[in-house]
């Protein structure tokens, strides 16, 4: 790390000499997309959600910001979006672990090769804006790449002092306060952010207790533009941010769930989510020349998790199996809701398992960036130069205790137990990507390559084993553009999709695709749309076992063959001037899916099980979409958003969706009011889920979890100048 920094050091001095004709830069954080204007000729899929969009419903939810974009899939798990499940184009939503995380453009997932799923992720309410990017170009993020990357913008540091307040309240005890202060001197900027959001729960502890959580999160940017001949930016970002939520994966059995959605059951009455992140992010711009710019990143990210919760019985059935038949296991259902002690005996043991899932994760790496643009041989080139070293690692501690319901509440029972897991993992990378991006006349090609070299290794404490798994890949691809008209464009592309198996080898290879995009685009002025067909053909899926996975150990992973996955993508915006001072915004995506395992096969993985070829995938719906409507008319603004989510299987299947173990096709309307009093000042006024429509999101781990209720929300944003 201290030679990475040196070596940054030493170019910054190097390029230092003079202070003529000094400039100003601005660090652009390699965005993978830019703005809307910039990606009208991209070779490929790429959305761009600004600050404006994002401010209509003020949501702190990255489920309910993520479902504005075609091709992504969303599992709702808490209702609040605590730890998001999204996945692209067939890529799973698992804990988003097949998707590239980033936080303006450093990889931010805890440990995204040794543990990628996102147990944590920036806090939505702090996002300027968002951007997903699908397709060819989607090789320039890595490492997975079987779906896409999705950057999570943070504000920019302003270039004039600035102070500003958000305070937010309503159901449930939700309250949000948040602020952020920029002082600028010279060509040195400073900007400070706090943020605290929570809620008392929407769910109901049987017989009473906490069901809500608290979040708070502190940043501070530091930008310094040097004086010298080659402009040159230096921002540092320093970020610290906790969680403690009494969050459970305990969910009801589907007749309780009809009953009282909201309700949760006395073993769950210990589970609590306690976590503590911690973040510096340097970023380094130099403008060598008018057409050459180099960037640098370097960060360290430590994550400490402890998630303390019910996990089943210790020797007794599964609860999965009590829950979808409680009537077969009338002792351990009795036992879960507290109106039974656990009972200790020859054939049944109903101990109950609560384990303390704890985790310490770090990844730290330093990636550096070229972009030329060059013109020969009659053509216009942007060469893209990019090289990423990475480190990451997760310590697992998984500590078993048994307890007995005793007159509805847990007791310790005093018998000291092993861990359930108890491992380090590690991760190294080294990462490489070359694109060219060429122009000719009205054609722009996209020619890229991304090569990844990995070595991991897995330390087993229980075992005294130590496991490796070193890998390597290279993945072109291409995409074009094709302009038209001055309005009208076509766009296809294909390439190798990668998302790297676990630094313990355990017989799966790396999950490999080919991918496939054709679109059509049109764009005139302040109005676009587009519909692109997308093909991913896997030649081997894979199924990583988490904690809450029945009869696996933890990172192992399974193989799930030759899967196809096509759809179509809709997407369209506009903005229409009525009448002064009435105008009128739209924005519409949709995504329709269809997918198949090519092989048939018995799988221990518990989410497949016995898979028959031509079988759909579980957690990708056939239909999902959202509509978003805006009336702007002088100092008042009405915005109105309706999200479909079609029915979804939880277990493979083919024909109509019969199983129990199904997710329920989902219609959620979101309202908000905005009163613009000042420049100043905005009140605004939300509802979500108007309809207080209540559906099964999701039946894993443990039974049926419902969506959040409706909700009202009042908000005050008050900005000084």
């Amino acid at each position: 790390m201290i030679r990475w920094v040196t070596r940054i050091s030493l170019l910054m001095l190097f390029t230092s000499a003079g202070y003529a004709d000094a400039q100003s830069a601005i660090v652009t954080e390699v965005l993978i997309v830019g703005t809307n204007d910039s990606k009208d000729k991209l070779p490929g899929s790429g959305i761009y959600i600004d600050a404006e969009q994002l401010e209509k419903h003020g949501y702190s939810d990255l489920n309910a910001i993520a479902s504005q974009v075609p091709g992504v899939y969303v599992r709702e798990e808490d209702g609040y979006g605590l730890r998001p499940n999204i996945g692209i184009r067939g890529a799973t939503s698992d804990r988003s672990q097949k998707i590239t995380l980033m936080e303006d453009g450093v990889l931010i997932a805890p440990a995204p090769y040794s543990a990628p799923a996102a147990y944590y992720i920036t806090n939505p309410s702090r996002l300027h804006a968002l951007e997903v990017l699908k397709g060819p170009s989607v090789i320039r993020s890595g490492p997975h790449t079987v779906g896409g990357a999705v950057n999570l913008l943070t504000r920019a540091v302003p270039a004039e002092n600035r102070v500003e307040i958000d305070v937010m309240g309503g159901s449930d005890g939700y309250y949000k306060v948040e602020g952020a202060a920029a002082y600028v001197q010279g060509n040195v900027g400073l900007l400070l952010e706090g943020l605290s959001y929570g809620s008392d729960g929407f769910k109901e502890l049987d017989d009473g207790g906490n069901t809500g959580f608290v979040r708070n999160d502190v940043n501070l940017k530091i930008q310094w533009t040097l004086n010298t001949l080659a402009p040159q930016t230096i921002v540092m970002k320093l970020g610290l941010a906790d969680e403690d939520a009494d969050e459970t994966y305990l969910g009801l059995s589907d007749e309780d769930f009809e009953t009282t959605s909201s309700r949760r059951y006395r073993a769950s009455q210990l589970d609590r989510f306690q976590s503590e992140h911690q973040q510096l992010h340097v970023s380094y711009l130099l403008a060598i020349e008018d057409d050459l710019e180099l960037s640098a990143k370097l960060y360290v990210n430590e994550f400490y998790r402890s998630w303390n919760k019910f996990s089943g019985f210790i020797d007794g059935p599964q609860a999965q199996d009590v829950l979808s038949n409680p009537s077969a296991y009338t002792s351990a259902y009795n036992t879960l809701i507290g109106q039974k002690d656990s009972l200790i005996g020859d054939f049944t043991d109903l101990t109950i398992d609560v384990t303390d899932n704890s985790r310490e994760y770090r990844s730290q790496g330093l990636q550096i960036d070229l972009l030329q643009h060059k013109s020969f041989f009659g053509l216009t080139h942007a060469i893209r130069v990019g090289l990423r070293f990475h480190e990451d690692e997760v310590r697992r501690r998984h500590q078993l205790k048994g307890y007995l319901m005793r007159a509805g509440n847990l007791i310790y029972d005093e018998i000291p137990r092993t861990y359930k897991t108890d491992n380090f993992a590690h991760s190294a990378a080294t990462a490489l990507y070359v694109s060219d991006e060429i122009e000719w006349a009205d054609w722009t090609f996209n020619l890229g390559v991304r090569h990844e070299d990995i070595r991991g290794r897995v330390d087993n404490f229980l075992t005294d084993g130590i496991a490796g798994n070193d890998q390597s890949i290279t993945a072109p691809g291409i995409g074009l553009h094709r302009q038209l008209t001055e309005r009208m464009s076509i766009f296809g592309g294909v390439y190798v999709g990668f998302s790297p198996s676990g630094p313990g080898k355990s017989g799966a290879d790396a999950e490999e695709s080919v991918n496939q995009e054709y679109g059509i685009r049109f764009i005139d002025g302040d109005k676009s749309a587009e519909m692109i067909a997308f093909r991913s053909d896997y030649d081997n899926l894979l199924g990583r076992c988490r904690a809450s996975d029945s009869d696996c150990s933890i990172g192992e992973e399974f193989s799930g063959g030759q899967v196809e996955v096509e759809g179509i993508e809709v997407f369209g915006r506009g903005s229409w001037m009525v009448t002064d001072p009435l105008s009128l915004t739209m924005q519409l995506s949709y995504t329709y899916s269809d997918s198949a395992f090519k092989d048939t096969f018995f799988s221990q993985f518990s989410q497949w099980g016995l898979v028959r070829a031509g079988d759909e995938l579980p957690y990708i719906p056939k239909h999902v979409g959202r509509l978003d409507v805006g009336v702007l008319t002088g100092q008042w603004a009405f915005d109105f958003a309706v999200k479909y989510q079609h029915q979804m299987r939880e277990i493979p299947g083919s024909g109509a969706i019969q199983s129990a173990l199904s997710v329920d096709a989902l219609t959620v309307v979101d309202v908000s009011v905005t009163r613009f009093v000042s420049d100043n000042l905005e009140l605004k006024l939300s509802a979500r889920n108007v309809s207080d429509t209540a559906k099964i999101v999701s039946h894993r781990p443990y039974g049926a979890r419902p969506n959040a209720p409706r909700s009202l929300l009042g908000q005050v944003k008050y900005r000084f100048f």
